[in-house]
């Protein structure tokens, strides 16, 4: 521990993490790391405090200050998302550079840093359920990636100590060095990026993406039907075409084959259209890109949780109650048809 003034600076520890939690929960300010940028965080229940942000920062800056949650479920269970997409993009970016403005203009973050969730999350069990932090990075402090400058520059140190700075957990310099991506959800479903930051519009549309896996015997019956049946299906329902991957693999699969033409026609009488397809084995790489793996059998369940049991979390069977969906090949037109419409 050290002082600058009348600021309490620590290193990382269970013990800091107490000490600016129970600094928090008294009214006063605290400054902490992100994986960012450096922020201020303040109670905003405490009049005080929020008096201290907004002295500090301006208040500008302080009426807009963002909720800093220590977990993705928190922000779940308080901040409602009316669509899809909404809910994918906090699952998918939270914990992690982004700001998320939800359309009732509240702001969200979960920093990925474990100093900052260990305090968060230690004034959330205490009672302080809603922090609020502004970053540190602007003319008057500087880039905001280290602490160790401001409190060495006597104006900012007073500053900070006119504000009611109590407490400093010094991280080092932050990971990346600049603020967070902010992103603003849009009544449509959609959402737009209303500052770049560490993470741009690539990345975001990669991590949203939908990838579902079905999953059989030799990839060609079965799980190709699957798998045109389910493309359609979830982009009728309003899917982002862009953000929807369904492929279909074998676990005793021959490479190459394509669809065979009876399940082509059983298709064709539900009113789909087969793609062009090549029969291939599942892989790892298929396993672990997935968000959703579905089975046509148990036998087939049972085979992938075996092999990847890290990921049996998302396999299941197609069938929710648990049957199995028996493979017609090399049988007549009307156990193409019955398997399809199992499917559907």
């Amino acid at each position: 521990m050290t002082t600058a003034g009348n600021i309490t600076v620590l290193s990382p520890s269970e013990a800091a993490y107490q000490a600016a939690a129970e600094a928090l929960g008294q009214g006063h300010l605290v400054i902490l790391p992100t994986e960012t940028i450096y922020g201020v965080f303040a109670d905003s229940s405490n009049p005080a405090a929020m008096a201290s942000l907004e002295k500090l920062v301006g208040a500008e800056a302080a009426h807009t200050a963002g909720w800093h949650a220590p977990s993705v479920e928190a922000v779940l269970d308080r901040v409602k998302t009316n669509h899809p997409i909404h809910q994918r993009l906090v699952e998918r970016l939270l914990p992690g550079p982004a700001a998320i403005v939800f359309e009732s203009g509240d702001s969200v973050r979960v920093p990925d840093n474990a100093a900052a969730l260990a305090v968060l999350q230690t004034a959330h069990d205490a009672g302080q359920t809603r922090i609020l932090g502004v970053g540190l990075a602007n003319d008057v402090f500087g880039s905001g990636e280290a602490v160790r400058p401001m409190l060495d520059n006597d104006a900012l140190r007073n500053q900070f100590e006119d504000a009611d700075v109590r407490v400093v957990i010094d991280g080092g310099t932050t990971v990346m060095g600049k603020p967070s991506t902010v992103i603003r959800l849009t009544s449509d479903g959609d959402y737009e990026l209303t500052r770049q930051g560490p993470i741009g519009e690539h990345y975001i549309r990669d991590r949203l993406r939908r990838r579902v896996l079905f999953v059989c015997t030799g990839n060609t019956c079965r799980s190709p039907m699957a798998q045109v049946i389910a493309t359609r299906e979830l982009r009728e329902s309003g899917e982002p075409e862009d953000l929807v991957e369904v492929t279909s693999a074998g676990i005793s699969a021959g490479e190459g084959m394509p669809i065979t033409p009876e399940a082509i026609e059983a298709l064709e009488k539900l009113g789909y259209m087969a793609s062009h397809h090549r029969s291939r084995q599942v892989t790892p790489t298929d396993v672990n890109r997935a968000d959703e793996i579905y089975t046509m059998t148990n036998a087939h369940l049972a085979a992938l949780r075996r092999h990847f049991p890290g990921a049996a979390w998302k396999i299941q069977t197609l069938d929710p109650e648990g049957g199995d969906i028996q493979d017609p090949i090399g049988g007549p037109p009307e156990v193409y048809d019955q398997a399809c419409r199992a499917i559907l």
